[in-house]
């Protein structure tokens, strides 16, 4: 789907990213985080054009920032499919009055054309990974 199509049709998928974000923020607080100054990753396995991405990765900045200052950088992996609508992605994540961005220091966002089936990132770099949907896909689980 192109133009934004699939965030003009996500209420069926908030409502499960709702009931989710309880979760999602414990898994937040819980995360194992050393207390460098590299980078704490966050990966959206699965992120489409960005609308399922806004508010679970607002909670997990906002979580995070309670546990490392903001001078630590929060890089953002946003991950899907070469042929996805990458353009509404970047619209969504630069401009929406809802971004997790706005406001927010040292939060980096990134996009990897790149099926999640195949590693995305360097091993033991992403402290969280996120998929609102995307898992729905798996066959399997790889170890």
């Amino acid at each position: 789907m192109s133009h934004g199509v699939y965030n003009q049709n996500l209420r069926l998928q908030a409502s499960g990213v709702a009931k989710a974000l309880p979760l999602w923020e414990t898994a937040v607080q819980r995360a194992a985080l050393d207390g460098g100054t590299e980078p704490v990753v966050l990966a959206d396995y699965g992120c489409s054009q960005g609308g399922n991405s806004l508010l679970p990765m607002e909670v997990a900045i906002r979580t995070l920032r309670r546990r490392a200052p903001n001078d630590r950088p929060i890089s953002v992996f946003h991950v899907d499919q070469p042929l996805n609508d990458f353009n509404c992605l970047s619209d969504v994540l630069s401009s929406h009055p809802s971004r997790y961005s706005l406001n927010q220091p040292n939060v980096f966002t990134n996009m990897i054309g790149k099926s999640f089936y195949e590693q995305v990132l360097p091993a033991n770099s992403v402290h969280l990974g996120w998929s609102s949907y995307a898992a729905i896909w798996l066959s399997r689980v790889r170890r």
